[in-house]
């Protein structure tokens, strides 16, 4: 009997990952307001009650899917806070604990599907109702831009708020690397993650330099 339960758990378990890996994909494609709990029960090949039983409602159910991924945010963070290495850039350590967690993730699927979700959440006008991005990713912002005004005592408040916001645009939109040889006609080919990775290092790095004694 209790192997039984056991297994019933499990299913419950697996059923509720279901859901929410066909509603991350889903989202991401649609948005929030593109997507209905019926369009997710059907993607996930469960009935609309088993969506509404662990979610309730369509906000809680879009909300999981940040919550699960949390440890992204919480690595970005951890790398954050290590101390230097020897010789180390201060503000190479920075970028990299922005931009390597973020990218890591990309190497699958379901992780390139989460950052068009976030690219997705990031860029909506009304993402301000759900206070996702408040919750999940200022936090974040806050030690980032307190990080860089450590890093550069010369860099002002406003730039390194700047910094941050177009830092998030730059890494946001490196998950549509398939654009660019479209817009290049096929002269350039998305870049592997690893250089991808490099690239945007360099090209955030370069850019916070760039806006010192700017604005």
């Amino acid at each position: 009997m209790a192997e039984a339960s056991a297994k019933e758990r499990n299913t419950e378990v697996s059923r509720r990952e279901q859901v929410l890996d066909a509603a991350e994909r889903l989202f991401a494609e649609g948005g929030y307001n593109g997507v209905s709990m019926r369009d997710i029960a059907n993607a996930a090949e469960v009935g609309l009650p088993l969506v509404v039983y662990h979610f309730k409602t369509k906000l809680n159910l879009y909300r999981e899917l940040f919550e699960r991924r949390k440890a992204v945010l919480d690595e970005r963070l951890g790398l954050l806070h290590l101390p230097l290495a020897a010789g180390e850039d201060p503000l190479e350590h920075i970028v990299r604990a922005f931009v390597l967690p973020v990218m890591t993730n990309q190497n699958s699927e379901a992780g390139i599907a989460y950052a068009k979700l976030v690219a997705r959440e990031a860029s909506d006008p009304r993402e301000v109702d759900r206070g996702i991005v408040a919750e999940y990713f200022d936090p974040f912002a806050v030690e980032f831009i307190r990080a860089i005004r450590e890093a550069l005592p010369s860099i002002s408040s406003r730039t390194a708020h700047w910094s941050y916001l177009f830092a998030v645009g730059a890494l946001v939109m490196s998950v549509f690397d398939n654009r660019i040889e479209r817009i290049s006609g096929g002269a350039v080919k998305a870049m592997d993650l690893d250089t991808k990775t490099e690239h945007l290092v360099a090209f955030i790095k370069a850019g916070i330099h760039a806006g010192i004694n700017r604005i």
